[in-house]
């Protein structure tokens, strides 16, 4: 299979490679097979920072395997997470690991020559932060997320902002955090990632202003094209920006 019959590989590669960064940011562990397959070990306590992502329609379930046995899993909560519905192959060998647990994300993509984004909503502003304010950053997407700190606290590492090609974005409203986002461009692409927004300012626009302003600091940098993985939350605030679902992702871990 090449890219020429895979027009989606190179965005879902371009995601593997986000994942990648931010294992070997967290100072984890990181690797890739020939065929493009990564595992990435970030440390977090959270499945889908940790464990195997293939970009192959149709992902080698020996490379699958052969990464899923890496001792730097051991202890942590992690995934192995394939394009498209899973087969039968791929299956066994995430029930071998005892990823029994199947769970399915959209990819949504918005293409060149979509609509005008809209502009900000009411007094939010959005801005990047930078490395002394990733602790502030952090805990505002763990209320977004309502999670606890832990959860998210490498986003808090100094380190994260010298990352080339990652940007993080904090927005207020009248000086006050009420969300947050991140840029990682690949190329011509941009993938929008931790867009949250505390419990108390929900419904008033702000998750949509902070993903157009993402999108629009990418284009002006030359990324023409933007992709995430969305919520169920998320889905409808994303195709009010014209992002079309064009596959799903699966995504096994261990039962909770």
């Amino acid at each position: 299979m090449t890219q020429h019959h895979d027009p989606l590989r190179p965005i879902v590669f371009a995601y593997t490679v986000v994942r990648d960064a931010l294992a070997a940011a967290a100072e984890g562990r990181c690797t890739r097979d020939p065929d493009g397959t990564v595992l990435a070990v970030s440390g977090a306590p959270v499945a889908t920072l940790n464990g195997v992502i293939s970009p192959n329609r149709d992902p080698n379930p020996q490379v699958l395997g052969s990464l899923a046995g890496d001792p730097n899993l051991t202890g942590l909560p992690w995934s192995i997470q394939v394009r498209g519905r899973a087969g039968k192959a791929i299956t066994e060998v995430a029930a071998r690991y005892g990823l029994t647990a199947v769970t399915t994300t959209p990819l949504m993509i918005r293409r060149p020559g979509a609509g005008m984004l809209p502009g900000p909503a009411g007094s939010v502003r959005i801005r990047p932060v930078a490395g002394d304010e990733l602790g502030l950053y952090a805990r505002t997407m763990a209320e977004g997320f309502g999670v606890p700190l832990e959860v998210f606290a490498m986003f808090a590492e100094p380190a994260l902002a010298k990352r080339e090609h990652f940007t993080f974005y904090l927005a207020e409203a009248d000086g006050v955090p009420v969300g947050t986002g991140m840029a990682a461009v690949t190329d011509n692409l941009v993938g929008v990632f931790n867009i949250s927004v505390l419990p108390q300012h929900r419904r008033q626009g702000h998750g949509q202003t902070i993903t157009a302003e993402i999108i629009r600091a990418a284009n002006d940098a030359g990324a023409t094209t933007a992709y995430l993985y969305s919520s169920t939350m998320g889905e409808p605030v994303y195709a009010s920006l014209d992002f079309r679902t064009e596959e799903i992702l699966t995504a096994f871990t261990a039962p909770v």
